[in-house]
């Protein structure tokens, strides 16, 4: 008898030893793991990678089992079956979302929103929102109201007209939900040469697309100026997209999709609400800090998609003219393209190496302009020049011109020569 409670006795104390040991292997993983250097994307608590968490919660549930196992055999079993309980629950949730049963992400994830991306014709909706890189990092920011009304092409102009003396063709810097509408481009320009201007653009969309809106709104060409506005954020990337065949955002991975990762992403917000990108991309200029988005990736690894861009602006303009139109390309640069030279950014920073994060697409589009004899208005200089004498063009959190800047590119074209001539005509 006495042999039997010493050896139940001495496996009691091999199960806690062994409950101990995996315990203390997940807390000494996670104290090595442990980083709070920053990161594009964000960490629990701002400390560890998931798959870290995760390791050390296997070695946490091993040291439960063993103290399960310690405290008696029924323990033990709860134990077992609790586990199989939890696990076969979420199997059946992950089941339903693989079987198309339920979104997780529409569920669970923050919801972006799809005004502006589609054209849609009479819209008039009011509301408030956020600049987009400080809601997407984090960062707290007051929300800004805003109105968006579309003509009957579906496109943001306040006045509904069939046609008009100059289209100007372009994306979201056009559309530029945060501004209000008197204070864009369009308008602007309209007030300065006294002649109807309207605006064809979506957001999110490639070059080649835009050009698709404008023949699909089936305006009067002849007699008119078309503008296409080029943006270097994006473009590149989109136009490698519409190359592929995709017409909108790519689709979220079999992981994206899942349950769990959903709830990874929700943790890794709720414990660490400002993302790493927060320390990487900002800098400060005078007392106020900025957000970037564009840098390298904006252009790495699909630079000759410039070649393709400037290709179909080359057919497109060719065939403003055939119809009896003008047709001329306004670049607009990034963000850090303009503030960068004028930043502070923190010891340490990548940005700091300004020129290894401004793309091509400004020079190859100078070049072309020269062969091709196209006319193109580089938005840099005025830009620049503006944000020199602390008239900032962009929003401090958002990728977009906020008034300041809408107000310098409708200043820049129309002084710009094809906008002249068309005022005496």
């Amino acid at each position: 008898m006495k042999s039997a409670t010493g050896l139940a006795a001495r496996r009691r104390v091999a199960l806690l030893v062994g409950c101990l040991g995996f315990a203390s292997l997940a807390l000494l993983t996670l104290v090595l793991s442990a980083d709070a250097t920053p990161t594009y994307g964000r960490r629990l608590f701002g400390l560890w990678r998931m798959r870290d968490v995760v390791l050390a919660g296997a070695l946490f549930v091993v040291a439960g089992g063993f103290l399960a196992a310690a405290a008696s055999r029924h323990a033990l079993l709860a134990f077992v079956a609790a586990g199989m309980g939890v696990g076969g629950t979420f199997a059946m949730l992950e089941a339903a979302g693989a079987l198309g049963l339920v979104s997780w992400p529409a569920l669970l994830a923050p919801r972006a929103s799809e005004l502006g991306t589609r054209p849609v014709p009479h819209l008039d909706v009011a509301g408030t929102t956020f600049q987009d890189t400080a809601s997407r990092w984090g960062l707290p920011s007051d929300p800004m109201p805003f109105r968006y009304r579309t003509d009957r092409h579906g496109f943001r102009n306040d006045i509904d007209r069939a046609h008009s003396d100059v289209y100007l063709l372009g994306d979201s810097v056009l559309v530029s939900v945060l501004v209000p509408f008197p204070q864009t481009v369009a308008p602007r320009l309209e007030g300065t040469i006294g002649r109807p201007v309207m605006q064809v653009a979506l957001i999110g969309k490639s070059a080649q697309e835009v050009q698709q809106l404008f023949r699909d709104a089936g305006v009067e060409v002849r007699g008119r100026l078309v503008i296409q506005f080029v943006f270097e954020g994006n473009d590149l990337r989109d136009s490698k997209r519409f190359r592929e065949g995709a017409t909108g955002a790519a689709p979220a991975s079999f992981a994206e999709r899942t349950l769990t990762q959903q709830l990874v992403l929700a943790l890794q917000r709720l414990t660490q609400p400002v993302a790493g990108a927060a320390a990487l991309r900002t800098c400060t200029v005078g007392d106020q800090t900025y957000t970037f988005l564009w840098e390298r990736e904006a252009f790495a690894g699909v630079e000759g998609e410039a070649t393709v861009v400037s290709d179909s602006l080359l057919r497109f303009g060719a065939e403003i003219r055939a119809a009896g139109g003008e047709f001329g390309v306004v670049f607009v640069p990034t963000k850090l393209r303009i503030l960068g030279p004028l930043c502070r950014f923190p010891a340490g920073s990548a940005l700091a190496d300004l020129a290894s994060h401004l793309g091509p697409l400004r020079d190859h589009l100078r070049a072309w302009s020269e062969r091709s004899g196209v006319k193109l208005l580089d938005l840099t200089e005025p830009l620049l020049g503006a944000a020199r004498m602390g008239r900032i063009p962009w929003f401090w959190g958002d990728t977009h011109w906020n008034a300041e800047g809408h107000a310098v590119a409708a200043e820049a074209l129309a002084a710009w020569e094809p906008l002249r001539k068309l005022r005496v005509r």
